[in-house]
């Protein structure tokens, strides 16, 4: 029975690769960049599937649940159906440390950037083509005293690294394909299957079009191509993740709120007025903050952004001894925020940042909270099995298990406010847990980059503005978010998590909670 599932599995891989190779080999290598748009992923802003795919896609998941279903026993085939479509919660994962961690702070260089400085990959052929695309960056810097010989040195060193990407992704792209779970549907094994090889068709595109500007020694052009070889990269990459690296929280306070477990691509389309401004695209990163970033798609998948007002508030930031009040454009207020409808309750999220300890350099997913003496702010980190510092767990009922508490001068963010497009999750002034709806990210003229910082460790990051930056920059007070839309990938890795059902709070059973 086991070789039949081998088989059986290979086989259904094999058919999902040759019919996406199908329609992306009938163009001769020169002419990739020409087939390329017709393979790329689309974005959520697309708002739809070609006819083809959808076909494909419904014929696979039609052969894939018949043989699993049929060899299941029926309980357990009914729990499997409805892993992505009932309610269910979690269940906790291993107490031991990930092996795929990210363990050095992420360097402020762009969005792009700390979206593949953030996934918790070693995939070998993987990183070496982000070394190869991170040569590009050295065409960012427009200096005026560089010499025409340094420069056309540039250009043959970046040539040569993108032919070298370009040949490691077609000799190891076996290497390159999506690493599947056990406990994936058929529906979600298809959908990586034929997003893997696309984003492997789209990566060769996009370093085609490296190459063609790199040749033409157009630096502004080469720019422009790396930003999207960097994404594309990125999207492939999240499907090389192993394991989720962090321990989100199952019980206590925290573990009835929405996860992000992996990443989503949300677009807002902004209004002024009666004029439409256009599309602002964000990453929501469920690898640097997974509570925060699954309550935002949450809100987004209900439609509560669309038709709120950007806000202009006076935050401070810094140390409360001498704090700096800046005015920030806010998006997503609405009263005290959100309130849940199956519990009537207002919904806080707590201040949830991935810090480094200061001696080991691991990764921690991290909740803050006042001592007991109100005196100064810790953080409960989760991966370690006990409390330190002589503080019990009883004291900090809402964390659950599986927590450790790190005084904060222990320990320093993964990201900085010095990435550029950094989105955040906004809370009350000295109450870094009261967060529900409300987001920011900087624009260029709220704080100068010296003073960016200042913000680090006080908000949670959870996305990164990845299109329509311009757009961002020009937001002011009455602008609006006239659509949502979220891309059909990313609403897979929403975990939508209840503790009952809507009978059981009308019947007063049991307390609700999310």
């Amino acid at each position: 029975m086991a070789m039949f599932h081998i088989i059986y599995w290979i086989a259904l891989l094999l058919f999902i690769h040759a019919t996406v190779a199908f329609q992306g080999n009938s163009c001769p290598r020169t002419d990739r960049r020409l087939q390329s748009p017709a393979l790329r992923i689309r974005n959520d802003d697309e708002n739809g599937s070609e006819e083809a795919s959808e076909s494909r896609r419904s014929f696979l998941l039609a052969i894939g649940l018949v043989p699993l279903v049929a060899q299941a026993e029926p309980a357990s085939a009914a729990k499997w159906l409805g892993r992505k479509t009932g309610l269910y919660v979690i269940d906790d994962r291993s107490l031991a440390e990930p092996k795929e961690q990210v363990d050095t702070p992420i360097p402020a260089l762009s969005s792009e950037y700390a979206l593949l400085k953030t996934l918790p990959v070693r995939n070998p052929v993987f990183r070496t083509l982000e070394q190869s695309i991170e040569k590009l960056s050295v065409f960012r810097e427009l200096r005026d005293d560089i010499s025409e010989k340094e420069a056309m040195n540039n250009f043959k060193k970046a040539e040569l690294a993108i032919e070298d990407a370009i040949k490691a992704t077609e000799m190891k792209r076996a290497q390159l394909q999506p690493v599947f779970y056990p406990e994936d549907s058929t529906e979600v094994a298809i959908a990586k299957g034929e997003r893997g090889e696309g984003l492997i068709e789209t990566l060769l595109g996009d370093l085609d079009s490296v190459l063609v500007a790199l040749k033409k020694k157009n630096s502004t052009l080469v720019t422009e191509r790396e930003k999207s070889s960097l994404l594309t990269l990125g999207r492939l990459g999240e499907l090389l993740v192993r394991e989720f690296p962090y321990r989100v929280p199952s019980t206590g306070r925290f573990s009835f709120l929405p996860r992000l477990l992996g990443r989503a691509t949300v677009t807002f389309r902004i209004r002024r007025k009666n004029k439409v401004l256009g599309n602002i695209t964000i990453v929501a990163d469920g690898f640097t903050a997974p509570i925060t970033a699954g309550n935002f798609v949450d809100l987004c998948l209900r439609n509560f952004y669309t038709g709120l007002p950007v806000k202009t508030m006076n935050k401070k930031f810094g140390p409360t001894s001498g704090p700096v009040s800046v005015p920030i454009n806010v998006l997503g207020s609405y009263d005290e925020g959100f309130y849940s409808p199956l519990t009537g309750k207002l919904r806080r999220v707590p201040l949830e940042i991935i810090r480094l300890e200061r001696l080991s350099g691991a990764a921690k997913l991290s909740y803050s909270f006042l001592r007991p003496d109100f005196t100064s702010l810790d953080v409960l980190s989760f991966g370690s099995s006990s409390f330190t510092q002589g503080v019990s767990a009883a004291a900090f009922p809402e964390a659950g298990q599986g927590v450790s508490l790190i005084p904060s001068m222990n320990s320093k963010p993964l990201l900085t406010f010095d990435v550029p497009g950094l989105v955040a999750m906004n809370h009350p002034d000295n109450y870094p847990n009261g967060g529900s709806s409300e987001f920011f990210a900087l624009q260029e003229d709220d704080l100068p980059n010296g003073k960016r910082k200042l913000l680090d460790n006080q908000y949670a990051p959870f996305g990164f503005i990845i299109n329509g930056m311009s757009i961002f920059q020009s937001l002011q007070a009455d602008d609006v978010i006239d659509a949502t839309f979220v891309d059909d990938f990313g609403k897979l890795n929403l975990v939508q998590v209840r503790s009952s059902t809507f009978s059981d709070v009308v019947q007063g059973t049991e307390a609700a909670s999310s």
